[in-house]
């Protein structure tokens, strides 16, 4: 099939439009010749476009989609949206059933209309700086790159750079970081502007408030009545945490001449009890306990980040002793390059909190915990201000007993089972101490199968003494231990991020 491109190879000749007669003494006979010349003539005769003649719309009109949407890429930015197409109703509509690929407030958005076209596009500036593409087609979009070509689907977004070509129905548009002649001047003639920052700026910080009260649970127990012991295994940790937190809050005067470390980091495999770990520590040391995941954090305080943090600081310090806890460290203080503006600030605004909190004295300690040590920003790891590090491991077999009795304490297992064959075949399986738990309460469930407990409740006949003589069994653990190797098996974990080939 022939493709036909929506630019031209070269700009039109100007010279076939012209003016009618201006009021302006010095421009009679004004002739537009080129835009060079447009440039020039603006400030002196006060072209107003609402009230040129249509000649002149036109003129703006032929100048090709590529350079009018580069012209805008010049300035584009984080909560920016540009919409191409026939009727901004349309895109308006389109865009609207696609707002979920859009992972930031939108601030401000742009309209260019353009007959040829032949369908409706959206654009982005992601939080990593790239800009996106955003198909709101019914039909498939090819994005040519190089000398390759990727199927764009319906609702589906790809990240562009200059050079890339996109066939939109036949029609090709290419991808310019800059337009072939300077269209500043002239961006209000052919894309419609409306700004909406003012507006999203209180709409965000009343979300973001809305937020924070939920996210932050700061009762003076913690968010559980869970302690150290029952947290199975991992003592030389929890003697570690007690030397580093607890005594210093409990006996302040004996570490009066001594450097407090405020951060810490708590890396290892999912599932090992990281977040448990952290809850016994803050009702241990009778503190407040603020519970907060790094990914809710990145998407919905983008452009907002720093002010939140700082916010997230002061009621930590309004309600010390605080222990904050960051889950998923690792997606607010990852390792990003230079480039990335918007990662680094988040970064330097960490540091600069830590430093503040370490200055003060404040009885405030974060605890960040990742699953991807390697991730982390080398700024975090070295700054010293998140000066402990500690691994928490796969448990060992000691820790598996442990475990095992925080979590069967308060069940009947039947005599016959082998508790420590049944534990060494967890520990060949690698089982964490939540794998633990989950095959210890399916083990109940399924005992519960085995002995008509359901049934009866589904029956309404069921009554406390059902459970009188009720244990759990050896065949209910191996069912429980077949069904999750099952589930691990065919569990598969799609990677996260833009669509980038």
């Amino acid at each position: 099939m022939r493709i036909n491109p929506i630019r031209e190879t070269n700009y039109p000749n100007y010279n076939s439009f012209q003016t009618k007669k201006l009021t302006h003494k010095s421009a009679n006979s004004a002739r537009i010749t080129d835009l060079s010349i447009l440039n020039q003539n603006y400030n002196q005769v006060r072209i107003n476009f609402r009230g040129v003649p249509n000649t002149s719309l036109e003129l703006i009109k032929q100048i090709p989609l590529e350079d009018r949407l580069a012209s805008l890429f010049q300035n584009f930015r984080l909560g920016d949206l540009i919409l191409v197409g026939k009727n901004l109703q349309d895109c308006a509509k389109k865009m609207y059933k696609n707002a979920n690929l859009v992972q930031n407030a939108i601030k401000r958005s742009f309209y260019i209309a353009d007959d040829k076209i032949g369908g409706s596009l959206g654009f982005i500036k992601n939080s990593s700086g790239d800009t996106e593409v955003i198909n709101l087609n019914d039909f498939e979009i090819p994005l040519i790159s190089g000398n390759k070509t990727y199927p764009l689907k319906p609702q589906e977004s790809f990240y562009v750079i200059p050079e890339d070509v996109l066939s939109v129905d036949g029609n090709l548009l290419k991808i310019k970081d800059e337009p072939k002649t300077n269209l500043s001047m002239y961006r209000k003639n052919f894309a419609r502007a409306f700004d909406y920052e003012k507006e999203v700026k209180q709409n965000l910080e009343t979300l973001n408030k809305k937020t924070l009260s939920k996210l932050m649970k700061t009762d003076h127990k913690g968010t559980s009545a869970v302690t150290f012991a029952e947290v199975g295994g991992y003592q030389e940790l929890k003697d570690t945490l007690k030397k580093d937190i607890i005594y210093p809050l409990h006996y302040p005067d004996a570490y009066e001449n001594m450097e407090l470390n405020r951060g810490f980091i708590l890396y290892g495999p999912p599932g090992t009890g990281k977040t448990h770990i952290a809850r016994a520590l803050a009702n241990e040391a009778g503190a407040n306990f603020i519970s907060l995941n790094g990914l809710d954090l990145e998407s919905k305080w983008v452009g907002e980040s720093e002010a939140n943090w700082r916010s997230l600081f002061t009621e930590a310090k309004e309600n010390q002793p605080t222990i904050i806890f960051l889950d998923e460290f690792d997606a607010v203080a990852r390792s990003r390059d230079s480039k990335d503006e918007y990662g680094n600030k988040v970064v330097n605004q960490i540091l600069t909190l830590m430093t503040d909190i370490d200055n003060e004295g404040d009885s405030v300690f974060v605890i960040g915990a990742t699953n991807n040590y390697a991730a982390l920003d080398k700024a975090i790891i070295r700054s010293g201000r998140f000066g402990k590090h500690y691994e928490v491991k796969e448990p060992d077999m000691d820790a598996l007993r442990e475990i095992f009795k925080v979590h069967t304490k308060k069940k009947t297992l039947d005599e016959n089972i082998n508790t420590e064959e049944l534990l060494s075949k967890l520990h060949s399986l690698k089982a964490t101490g939540a794998d633990i738990k989950h095959i210890v309460n399916d083990a109940h469930n399924n005992g519960y199968v085995r002995a008509g407990i359901f049934t009866k409740m589904e029956n309404k006949t069921f009554n406390s003494n059902d459970l009188k003589d009720f244990k759990i069994e050896k065949e209910d653990f191996d069912k429980a231990i077949d069904d999750f190797m099952k589930d691990r098996k065919s569990n598969t974990r799609k990677p996260i991020g833009y669509n980038k080939q």
